[in-house]
């Protein structure tokens, strides 16, 4: 049987910081004793050598002068010039390993530009220069980043979450600018739940899911920064599903902000998986107000982890995930579900629940500990969701862990300037990361893409991660 790739490995990685952007280089060098100074001789000395290992680094800025050929036939007048699309894109004087590093060390290591401008210093590298780059490779790829949306939309498993972020200047995206032709498509404002106007927090939303459920080189990573929250982007990409999609799962936090709008839910055929995190958080935050309930729940937990684990030991199939979710993880989370209602009520629903208490066995309405129980309870359908299907995660962990670089970003630069800046991080970042999900290298993909920018505007279904990815198989079949 065909194994299914581990999702919650896909998803709880943070992959994004995979690809490192040093290059290796291995040299040999030989020390030596100064003869005449140690022993007053050259020769009649008995010479061995040990091996030892010494690591250089050093940021290393090479200026490459080119023979550009040209060709010219005398008798048709035909003249051909050699192409640089392979060293470098036109109009810039960088290389394409110069301007991947640049969206590796900016995007995916978050080191602000001014900051990552004085690093090198050099003046091919001014902050200037280093944001019309990134500039010129999101509207590049702009394409790109919308074709993955809408694949996205179309997913039958999608997971997502969102953090808060600051842009300095929130003013109208002007006509034609790069942040107003993502704004057609996805929006930017969305109303308030109560009616009462529109959202006004600023939020880097993720979606994640795969456009072939099989393969977990098709996972796309899609980062967008709007007024509003991952359910408003769910709700629009859900808007664009194509009716022979079939049913999608939307795997989240169950928080009434993060699920698609009333209306969508009653569209398509969704229903909607929990997080075995966001059940297991406050028993840990609030373990010591009552050991006996919130280890007993800990414990619980714990299981159920190591039982992926153990799932990824043996080789992760559809068959033993249902198997072994269904024989030992469903008798766990029974387990967790009685000891809450006795938690709650005072009540002994089923045969696993531990009745021996020493403080607090009922724990009354309005405390966070009945809070705690009260959302297992409530949402156990949510949370066992993943016992039934293999290809949802026991947590939602992997979105929450791939918007961290959101918070150190946040942390080294407190906030982006403009509104077209944060389309440009959220474009290079959609497309960095699903990189890093499809398995190929950023510096050879955007070299594949540069050379078909005429292509790529009518078909850009073909130059995604994952049909790089493709490519790169069928020619090694070849």
């Amino acid at each position: 049987m065909r194994k299914l790739a581990k999702l919650s490995a896909d998803l709880g990685s943070e992959l994004m910081f995979s690809e490192k952007s040093s290059t290796d280089v291995s040299q040999t060098k030989k020390q030596t004793v100064d003869r005449m100074k140690e022993f007053d001789k050259e020769k009649g000395l008995h010479v061995t050598f040990a091996h030892t290992k010494r690591v250089d680094l050093k940021i290393v800025v090479t200026d490459i002068s080119y023979q550009v050929e040209t060709v010219t036939d005398p008798q048709t007048g035909k003249s051909v010039r050699a192409s640089m699309a392979d060293e470098g894109s036109e109009g810039f004087q960088l290389t394409w390993d110069a301007i991947v590093n640049l969206v590796k060390l900016h995007v995916s290591f978050a080191i602000p530009i001014n900051r990552l401008s004085l690093l090198i210093g050099r003046p091919e590298f001014s902050s200037g220069k280093i944001t019309r780059v990134l500039r010129y490779m999101a509207t590049f790829l702009l394409p790109i980043y919308i074709c993955l949306a809408e694949e996205l939309a179309d997913a039958q498993v999608l997971s997502g979450d969102d953090t808060g972020t600051k842009v300095l200047d929130l003013g109208d995206a002007q006509e034609g600018a790069l942040a107003h032709q993502i704004e057609e498509e996805l929006g930017w404002k969305w109303p308030k739940a109560d009616g009462t106007g529109d959202k006004i927090g600023l939020n880097v939303s993720l979606l994640m899911g795969r456009s072939k459920e099989q393969d977990p080189r098709s996972l796309i990573r899609f980062f967008r920064t709007h007024q509003g929250s991952v359910g408003n982007l769910l709700t629009n990409l859900l808007e664009r599903r194509t009716p022979k999609a079939g049913p999608v799962i939307f795997q989240g936090d169950l928080s009434a902000t993060n699920l698609p709008s009333p209306q969508i839910m009653t569209m398509f055929d969704l229903s909607i998986a929990g997080c075995g995190a966001h059940a297991r958080r406050p028993f840990w935050r609030l373990k010591d107000e009552d050991p006996n309930l919130c280890y007993f729940m800990l414990r619980g937990f714990l299981a159920l982890s190591r039982i992926e684990k153990r799932i990824d030991l043996k080789g992760r199939t559809k068959k033993r995930v249902l198997f072994m979710r269904g024989r030992y993880g469903r008798m766990i989370w029974q387990t967790l579900y009685n000891r809450c209602v006795h938690a709650t009520t005072g009540s002994s629903p089923g045969p696993y629940t531990l009745v021996k208490t020493t403080f607090n066995e009922v724990w009354p309405p309005g405390s966070e500990l009945y809070r705690a129980c009260k959302y297992v309870i409530n949402h156990f359908e949510e949370l066992t969701h993943y016992l039934r299907n293999p290809s949802l995660a026991y947590t939602n962990n992997g979105s929450e862990r791939a918007l961290r670089i959101e918070k150190c970003m946040l942390s080294g630069s407190k906030f982006r300037k403009t509104r077209d800046g944060r389309v440009v991080l959220d474009i290079l970042r959609t497309i960095s990361a699903t990189c890093v999900a499809a398995g190929v290298g950023l510096k050879d993909y955007i070299c594949w893409v540069g050379k078909h920018g005429r292509d790529l505007q009518n078909y850009p279904e073909k130059f995604t991660p994952y049909a790089y990815a493709l490519h790169i198989e069928e020619n090694k079949k070849a």
